[in-house]
């Protein structure tokens, strides 16, 4: 629905709160600034022209100040405390995206597909099905080809060509044992990274049964289509992190220590794994004071991870930073269940009132607020302009938050929304 002149004015000051606040401290600080010189300078000559200025200057401060103060008060009132419209499809959101301003082609997983669509309602189509819901997907560096993983299996996928190949399952056996009486085996896939070069990704998958577990980690080089398992004696090996040359993995062991013996927390075992010989070596022990990878420790011992990896990839819980624009812009629900954008600070302006549902899974006496929120997967779109959510009943949508104007993408369930970033 079209905003009246009115309303587009009010919208763009609720935006602006900050930037207005700012002008109004410029404006009292020049009169102040020129108050002070006038009466530095009170010379005869210009006595009549100071008595004049400052009486126009008076008016025009107290009038401007006395207007903006109920400027202020009404924007407070119009985004804090007035009820703001509950959503409705007919009412607020628009049947297509194509007023949207922008191509970016985005991928969201629905049940057992990956789909991608671009934001302005062009070019869906099914990158990826199977017989299991997926999970996370994760691009290679140079944009080619993807790998995603369902709740069985991992698969390799021809960005291009839609054409995919599983890589592994956890559906093989625990080795040496008899499937009869050892029962279904159950696992996970985990640890997915690909290396700078995209020809090689490295993988943990770990099986278990009623008698026992294995956990194995494997690296697969797309080149000669084969796995190698990388095999540790000593310990178990997981988080691993490539070089940027795509020769070495990288393996990191936080150990605490003493600290009445030290005076660093914990001491960083950093262990190389060649590709060539996939070996474990201990190469040097870097003292920490928390849980966090050493990247200038590792960097004056000539040690350059490749830490871009977690652009390409997407997939489980959702993160706060995905509330947060490249800008800077926030979005948030308020105690009200309300819908708000905050473009540049604090000045919160209030969008939409959502509405909640009961959890089919438990008791509705007993839930928070009654439910939950029927919009969630919110995540801004690169160049933080556009937003992207799902709506548990009307499907995906996109919407412009400086403006309050919201389409539907596609009717369609859809979560872990991402993209193949252009720079990595």
């Amino acid at each position: 629905m079209e905003k009246t002149f009115f309303g587009k004015v009010v919208s763009f000051l609720s935006d602006h709160f900050e930037l207005l606040i700012s002008v109004n401290g410029s404006i009292l600080l020049l009169f102040l600034i020129v108050f002070i010189a006038l009466k530095l300078r009170d010379i005869d000559l210009l006595k009549v022209l100071y008595k004049a200025f400052k009486s126009a200057l008076y008016i025009i401060v107290v009038i401007g100040q006395f207007s903006l103060f109920i400027l202020f008060g009404y924007l407070y009132w119009e985004n804090y405390q007035r009820p703001a419209p509950q959503l409705h499809l007919d009412e607020h959101v628009s049947a297509s995206t194509q007023w949207v301003k922008n191509n970016t082609r985005i991928y969201f997983i629905d049940n057992k597909a990956l789909r991608s669509i671009k934001i302005n309602d062009r070019d869906s189509e099914i990158v990826f099905s199977g017989s299991d819901p997926v999970r996370e997907y994760h691009f290679s560096p140079d944009g080619k080809r993807l790998l995603v993983l369902t709740q069985q299996d991992l698969f390799l996928v021809n960005r291009k060509t839609k054409q995919s190949q599983r890589i592994d399952t956890i559906k093989e056996l625990v080795e040496g044992e008899d499937q009869e009486k050892a029962g279904p085996v159950k696992g996970s896939i985990s640890g997915i990274q690909w290396a700078p070069d995209s020809q090689k990704f490295v993988y943990e998958i770990a099986r278990w049964s009623k008698f026992s577990a294995q956990d194995s980690v494997y690296l697969y080089d797309l080149k000669k289509e084969r796995k190698r398992a990388i095999r540790s004696p000593a310990r178990r090996i997981s988080s691993l992190y490539w070089d940027k040359q795509s020769e070495s993995l990288y393996y990191l062991y936080h150990e605490a220590r003493d600290p009445m013996l030290h005076a660093s927390a914990y001491e960083v075992k950093v262990f190389r794994i060649s590709t060539t010989t996939l070996t474990l070596e201990l190469i040097t022990r870097i003292p920490s004071e928390d849980l966090s990878v050493p990247i200038d420790s590792l960097n004056l011992r000539d040690i350059d991870l490749f830490l871009d990896g977690d652009k390409l990839s997407f997939g489980g819980p959702a993160k706060e930073s995905d509330l947060v624009s490249d800008k800077g812009s926030l979005l948030g629900f308020d105690e009200d269940d309300c819908l708000y954008f905050v473009n540049s600070k604090w000045f919160r302006k209030r969008l939409y009132k959502i509405s909640r549902e009961p959890r089919n899974t438990e008791i509705p006496r007993y839930q928070y607020k009654g439910g939950d929120l029927v919009i969630d997967h919110i995540r801004w779109i690169p160049g933080g302009r556009y937003v992207i959510m799902e709506h548990r009943y009307w499907g995906v949508l996109i919407l412009e938050p400086s403006t309050g104007k919201m389409g539907l993408l596609i009717r369609a369930s859809g979560h872990t929304f991402g993209w193949y970033p252009k720079a990595v």
